[in-house]
């Protein structure tokens, strides 16, 4: 079920740094009544009366650096697990709440109640039109088709990627009775009873991934980057002595710790992260940091070097940050300070 809303009140329930998509204008909140069936790790299998639950989640479109994207104002499941595991691991706003969805032929009924029955959401759904898919340049397309999430985790905005087939779908008839949990967030719909759009989906099978950094440095999601202190020896000698000896498929990029895309980046960090002065690796949308950024350089070289890779973390963390510290402590009075930042920038 979707629903037009004003734009305005809806921006004031994003995360500074994600802005409303829109489609023609005009922007749109869904409610999804469905039931998450066999979730589990990718290296675990299902469990019984874990797996399996009722969700209902209020769902808008948002956009980052010209990613499009979902982002929930809320999750209602029926799982203490998800409820509790979900927030902490990647800031999704799982509440938990009590909730049945029952289909019976061409027919869905569905309700969901939390904080004792103060925010309620009861209905029923009617298949009405024939299985398709969204054609492109759709309002089904810009609202379906959509693989990435943004999240609010510990204040920072995160990014995670999801794959999943086209969605195959049908137009369809709701009957809503209650939907005081739309009401308590003012998105300034005029009717919560009767939404603008309605579709009914058999369902399809979602892989996700981990969350990531939002922010980024260009268009190509895939980039690494590696931010180095600019006026350092030691740092120039280190990306220097890395792209003589990069391998082909390397993508990775460099920036001083002082420029403007690299401050931005930092600043999305975990807090730990931002106080320390140090060299950072963004990999696969994750930040590293002192020892654990150096020796993953060692991926983006050729082989012969990449073999050194496993080596290195027989020592402990702890032994190696206490060399690495030693090291930036006085690598200005062992390497000479360079007049200009001459590592490759681009």
């Amino acid at each position: 079920m979707h629903w037009e809303v004003d734009i305005v009140k809806l921006q004031a329930h994003l995360p500074a740094g994600l802005e409303v998509d829109t489609y023609d204008g005009k922007a749109y909140v869904g409610i999804v009544p469905f039931v998450m069936k066999n979730v589990r790790p990718t290296w675990f299998f299902s469990t019984p009366f874990v797996s399996t639950f009722p969700e209902f989640n209020i769902r808008t479109y948002v956009t980052k650096d010209g990613i499009p994207g979902v982002y929930f104002l809320t999750l209602e499941a029926k799982s203490m697990v998800t409820c509790s595991y979900a927030p902490k691991a990647y800031g999704l706003p799982y509440r938990y709440a009590k909730g049945k969805v029952r289909k019976h032929g061409n027919n869905i009924h569905w309700n969901s109640s939390r904080d004792n029955g103060k925010l309620n959401l009861v209905g029923s759904t009617e298949i009405t039109g024939e299985q398709t898919q969204a054609k492109s340049g759709t309002l089904e397309e810009f609202l379906f088709e959509r693989y990435s999430l943004y999240t609010n985790k510990n204040g920072k905005v995160m990014r995670g990627y999801t794959h999943h087939k086209k969605w195959d779908f049908q137009d369809a008839k709701v009957t809503v009775t209650e939907n005081s949990l739309t009401k308590s967030f003012d998105l300034g719909i005029k009717n919560l009873l009767e939404p603008d759009f309605v579709h009914f989906s058999p369902g399809v099978r979602v892989r996700t991934y981990s969350i990531e950094i939002a922010e980024r440095i260009g268009t190509d999601i895939n980039r690494d980057f590696l931010f180095l202190d600019g006026d350092c020896g030691l740092c120039h000698r280190l990306a220097t002595f890395m792209d003589k000896r990069m391998k082909k498929s390397a993508n990775i990029g460099y920036r001083p710790n002082s420029s403007d895309d690299a401050k931005r980046v930092i600043a999305s960090m975990p807090s730990s992260y931002i106080k320390s002065d140090t060299v950072y690796l963004i990999r696969n949308g994750k930040p590293y940091m002192k020892s654990s950024a150096a020796i993953r350089c060692l991926l983006y070289m050729k082989w012969h070097y990449r073999v050194l890779y496993p080596f290195c973390w027989i020592v402990p963390l702890p032994l190696r940050n206490i060399a690495y510290n030693i090291v930036a402590r006085f690598r200005h009075k062992i390497f000479k300070r360079p007049q200009v930042c001459s590592f490759r920038i681009d």
